[in-house]
This record gives C-alpha cells, structure tokens and sequence, in this order.
C-alpha cells in the first residue's frame, strides 16, 4: 500500500515565484562603500535558493499570494531585498552551513543512511503537519567548506512511500512553475528528477 501526504492547498505552479533562481552579479547586502564581493561572498549570482524557499513558506503560512513577477527582480529592487533577507534567515545563524558541513563529511554512504534513517522522519512530521519542510541538499559529500556554496535549498510539500521507494515533491527555485520535480530515496541511493548530482537530504529549520 502507497502511503502518501500533501500540504493542503499548495502546489509550486501556484504558490511557488514564477521566476528561477538565477541572478545577475551584484552584492546581495553592502556595507556603506564596501562590497563584501571582495572576499568572496554575497554574490546574488551564486544564488538566492534559500531565501526564496522560506519567502514561498512564509507566504503560505500567512495566506498570501507571491508575486505573479516571471522576470527574476532586479538587485535592490523591493521583492529582491525581501528575498535576502529570507536567504539570511535561512543561514540560521551559519547554523546552516555547518550543518551542510557535517552531513557531507560522512561520505556517500553515510549521508545516505542519514538522510533516510535521521533526515526524511523529520521532513516527513513537517508535511504530515500541514507545514512545508525546508529541505537542504547535500550536492558534494567533500570535507572541504569552500564545496558548501554547491548545496541547494528547497520546499517539500508532498511525499508518496511505496515499499522502500521514498518519493519528495517540492517546490525548486531552479524549475519555477513545476509541479514534478522529486527527490526519490531507494535503497542507499538518492537521486533528483532533474538529474543534478545529489548525495543526502538534510532538514533546514
């Protein structure tokens, strides 16, 4: 038996920004004259995942639609700050990156018992609450900290468990309006629907 659940209401084509998570260059906060650029981070074009995944939760949660914008906002427009400022809060205090970090350093194998055994529970109480569970996932299973910026954020809204297949759907700021973008889990293999490489799942506050 096909065991399933879904956030109500919601579905990425609808709820979801309409436009991909693909920014010019340009400095996501500055600092009077300074541009933190300079030493390698805030670059809006390294991408913005998180910020629009909880800027996507927190409409939901307060019933209110996104912006029906298709073009990606420009860097210092309205939308474009509220989105930073949803990436910041994403990083929850670099608690985010660290434990990226953490999770990658357990190599293949390990992640991927994590992510089914530690991880999916977790995102699956979120969705079985009627909340969308922000996801984290772990491109690189590297050591190395300057791998990081290659993980991805994103919104699971519904889940199908089929034996040992283990089906997410979510809402991915790289594929706007798309309804059909999953991260499968079978046995000790992961794998995204749109065929970017992926090594575990980690559950985001």
């Amino acid at each position: 038996m096909v065991e399933s659940n879904a956030v109500p209401r919601f579905l990425p084509s609808a709820q979801g920004l309409h436009f991909a998570n693909g920014y010019a260059h340009g400095p996501t906060v500055t600092f009077g004259p300074l541009d933190p650029r300079w030493v390698g981070i805030g670059d809006a074009a390294n991408g913005l995942c998180g910020g629009m995944s909880f800027y996507v939760r927190e409409k939901y949660k307060v019933g209110l639609p996104v912006p029906a914008d298709t073009d990606v906002p420009a860097n210092g427009s309205a939308l474009f700050k509220n989105i930073v400022r949803f990436q910041v809060e994403s990083l929850d205090l670099l608690r985010t990156p660290l434990h990226f970090w953490r999770a990658a350093a357990l190599g293949p194998d390990g992640l991927a018992r994590r992510s089914r055994q530690v991880e999916w529970p977790r995102i699956k109480a979120d969705i079985d609450a009627g909340a969308l569970a922000m996801v984290g996932l772990v491109r690189e299973a590297s050591r190395n900290p300057f791998e990081l910026t290659k993980n991805h954020q994103f919104a699971g809204w519904a889940y199908e468990i089929d034996g040992e297949t283990i089906t997410l759907r979510l809402y991915e700021p790289n594929w706007p309006n798309r309804d059909d973008v999953t991260v499968t889990i079978e046995g000790g293999q992961l794998r995204q629907s749109t065929g970017e490489p992926l090594f575990g799942i980690i559950r985001l506050a």
